[in-house]
C-alpha cells in the first residue's frame, strides 16, 4: 500500500481498482514530471482553498508532515510576480537576480530600503544572501506597499506546510500568510507542550472570514485536531516523508502565487520574531 494513502486515508484504505492502478504506475518513472500540488487560500474572504488546477475545498483534512518558516518581500501591492527578495528558510534572504524596474522603484520608496537598493544605486556588487534578522524590511512598521504605511512587516513571514491530504497519493504544499501564522504556531506549540508534535496529529483546517482595517475581506485558518497518530507504522511513514521533503522545502524558491495581500497589508500583533530556522525533526 502506498504509505501516503496509508497515512491520510483515515482507515478507508484503497479500493481494489485503486490498488491495481497505483501498483501499475509505481514503475512508470519516465512518463511525465510530477508537479507538486500547491494549495492556496482563495482571496476575498470566500472561505475556500484552491489548487493550481482549479479544484476548490472548504476545508482540508490530513497530516502536516513539515512546517517551515519562510519570508518574502514584495515591494509592490498585489503582485503575482516572484518576490524581490525571499528566504525559504527564514534566515537568509536571496535577491531576485532579474527584478523588473518598477519593482525596484517600488522598493526604493521604503523609509529604509532593502540593502540591495543602495547597492544597485551605487553600482556595487550584490551579495548572494542577506541576513533576515538584520534586514529593515523584516522590522515591524516597515510595510510600504502603495506608499501607505502600516504596522506590519514589509517582508512577510510565512509558513510553508507539506500536507498529506486525506485520500491524496502525493504531498501538497500549502503556504500560510502572516494573518494565519499565529494560529498555526499556537497549535504547534500546544502539541509540543503535550509531549507530541504537529506532524503526529491528524487535523482539519478550515477558514474564517475576517476584514482588514481598510474593509477588505480575507480568510484566516482555523485548526481542529481530529486524532493523534498512535500507530507506529503510520508515524514511521510520516517520518520517511519528512526526511524526503525536508531539504526541498528549505531550498524551494517562493513564487508569486504563494501570497495575496489583504488590501491594506497584513496587520498582526507584532509578536513574531526573526531568528534561526526551526528544525524539522
Amino acid at each position: 500500500m502506498n504509505p501516503i494513502v496509508l497515512v491520510t486515508g483515515a482507515g478507508a484504505g484503497l479500493s481494489e481498482v485503486e490498488a491495481m492502478i497505483l501498483a501499475e504506475s509505481a514503475g512508470e518513472k519516465h512518463a511525465f514530471n510530477t508537479i507538486p500540488t500547491k494549495i492556496t487560500i482563495a482571496p476575498g474572504g470566500i472561505g475556500a482553498f484552491a489548487t493550481q488546477d482549479g479544484e476548490t475545498m472548504k476545508s482540508i483534512t490530513g497530516v502536516v508532515a513539515i512546517s517551515q518558516i519562510a519570508r518574502a518581500y514584495w515591494p509592490e501591492k498585489s503582485s503575482k510576480r516572484p518576490p524581490l527578495c525571499s528566504s525559504p528558510d527564514g534566515v537568509l534572504g536571496v535577491l531576485n537576480q532579474k527584478p523588473e524596474q518598477d519593482q525596484v522603484s517600488a522598493a526604493a520608496n521604503a523609509t529604509t530600503p532593502h540593502e540591495a537598493i543602495r547597492l544597485f544605486d551605487a553600482g556595487d556588487a550584490v551579495p548572494p544572501t542577506f541576513s533576515c534578522a538584520a534586514c529593515p524590511m523584516a522590522q515591524w512598521g516597515s510595510a510600504h506597499q502603495g506608499g501607505k504605511a502600516s504596522n506590519s512587516q514589509a517582508c512577510k513571514e510565512l509558513r510553508r506546510l507539506v500536507v498529506l491530504v486525506d485520500g491524496w497519493t502525493q504531498p501538497a504544499l500549502l503556504t500560510l500568510p502572516p494573518t494565519s501564522v499565529k494560529t498555526w504556531d499556537a497549535f504547534c506549540s500546544a502539541q509540543q507542550r503535550n509531549r507530541s508534535a504537529y506532524w503526529a496529529v491528524r487535523i482539519k483546517v478550515g477558514l474564517d472570514k475576517q476584514n482588514s482595517q481598510g474593509g477588505d475581506a480575507y480568510s484566516t485558518v482555523v485548526i481542529e485536531p481530529v486524532e493523534r497518530l498512535t500507530d507506529k507504522t503510520i508515524l514511521q511513514a510520516v517520518v520517511r516523508i519528512r526526511e524526503e521533503y525536508a531539504k526541498l522545502v528549505r531550498e524551494m524558491s517562493i513564487t508569486g502565487d504563494e501570497y495575496r495581500t489583504t488590501g491594506d497589508g497584513d496587520v498582526v500583533d507584532g509578536t513574531a520574531t526573526v531568528g534561526e530556522a526551526q528544525p524539522f525533526l
